[in-house]
């Protein structure tokens, strides 16, 4: 009789420590969503103008090039509740094509030449209405200012840099921030501050950001955003003309449009300003660009082709400080986006770069790419 009790306590125990066991992997897993994407590019640049790399190292002196890059992205979300969510993005990457050419935009918006695996974000938003949300932790400032439908996503829509974002926006690095967003049927507000001073002095140097994107939705009732932002870095600066004491702040405004006219066709076009008078590598007042999206029956069902031009403009200051010759870095870039299946799309894409680094006398260069993104 005694062991009979002590099997059924023993199988009662083993019952209940399973039945906790299983409830607590329950509950890590509710709410619980993993994704991400690997992206392929093949890459090949005809009329290279640049010897070594950033960091001083020789670089071939072929000047058509051939590049295998590489990125993987990999994103975990755990929704704990109705209100609270954590947001976590794994990112790594190999090849970079940019070294090879001299240009102030660069033809590879997703060129990460590390090789090594790192947290990227890592947040917690908490929703106070269902129209106002706040986010906490290591943020990407880009999420939130300059966004557009058919130009911001290097992995399935234009590669090159320039039709990513604004090129003068002068964003931090991914960093600790907090932003917040509140949105309606008709009007979308996003305000945000990033350190910008690699995590030395938060408070002092930062990226701060307000957008308003307006939604009015008069073309069809299709889908339109109507976004106009400023932003401003508190990093020093010094000015190209050797005035000033070097501590000039940087800052701008801007505006990024998108509208879908059919069922088929849509558009969308960007203007930047900032201030091109301070040593930032970019010297450029002015940015623009515009470019058409049409869904097509070709290869596939679902298949999307289209086309972006863009110009640099260099400041005035620019041109009577370093190189009164200067002229716009011009951008031209064309894609066919394949949709082969649900998780996978290969995209032949060409773009053309006129200009780099606002010379003159470099050839105009041809870039050549075969990209396949995977989806999960």
């Amino acid at each position: 009789m005694k062991k009979v009790v002590q099997c059924m306590l023993f199988f009662a125990v083993t019952m209940y420590l399973a039945s906790s066991i299983y409830a607590a992997e329950t509950n890590f897993l509710k709410g619980l969503t993993i994704g991400g994407g690997v992206t392929l590019n093949l890459q090949n640049l005809q009329n290279a103008n640049k010897a070594e790399d950033d960091e001083g190292n020789m670089l071939d002196k072929n000047k058509t090039p051939t590049i295998g890059q590489y990125s993987i992205d990999l994103t975990i979300e755990k929704k704990f509740d109705n209100n609270n969510t954590a947001f976590i993005h794994l990112e790594t990457g190999k090849g970079n094509i940019n070294y090879y050419l001299n240009s102030v935009a660069g033809i590879n918006a997703g060129a990460n030449d590390s090789g090594v695996v790192s947290v990227t974000e890592a947040w917690l938003n908490h929703k106070f209405t269902d129209k106002f949300v706040v986010t906490v932790g290591i943020i990407n400032p880009a999420d939130a200012v300059d966004n557009n439908s058919y130009a911001n996503d290097e992995k399935e829509q234009f590669i090159g840099n320039v039709f990513k974002n604004a090129v003068n926006i002068n964003f931090s690095d991914n960093s600790f921030g907090i932003k917040g967003t509140y949105e309606t049927d008709i009007v979308d507000f996003a305000v945000q501050y990033v350190d910008a001073s690699d995590c030395k002095d938060i408070t002092r140097n930062g990226f701060t950001s307000l957008q308003v994107n307006f939604k009015p939705g008069f073309i069809n009732e299709k889908e339109g955003n109507y976004r106009i932002y400023g932003w401003a870095n508190t990093n020093d600066n010094i000015k190209l003309d050797g005035t000033g004491k070097g501590n000039e702040k940087n800052y701008g405004l801007g505006l990024s449009l998108d509208q879908q006219f059919t069922d088929i066709l849509g558009a969308f076009a960007r203007y930047s300003w900032s201030r091109g008078d301070i040593d930032n590598e970019i010297y450029a007042s002015n940015t623009w660009s515009l470019g058409l999206q049409a869904k097509v029956k070709g290869i596939g069902d679902e298949d999307v082709v289209a086309i972006a031009y863009g110009q640099i403009i260099p400041s005035n200051e620019y041109k009577d400080n370093i190189n009164n010759n200067a002229k716009s870095e011009n951008h031209l870039e064309l894609y066919y986006n394949w949709k082969v299946a649900d998780y996978l799309s290969i995209s032949p894409d060409f773009q053309v770069v006129e200009n780099p680094y606002y010379n003159q006398q470099d050839n105009t260069a041809y870039v050549g790419t075969i990209r396949m993104h995977i989806s999960f």
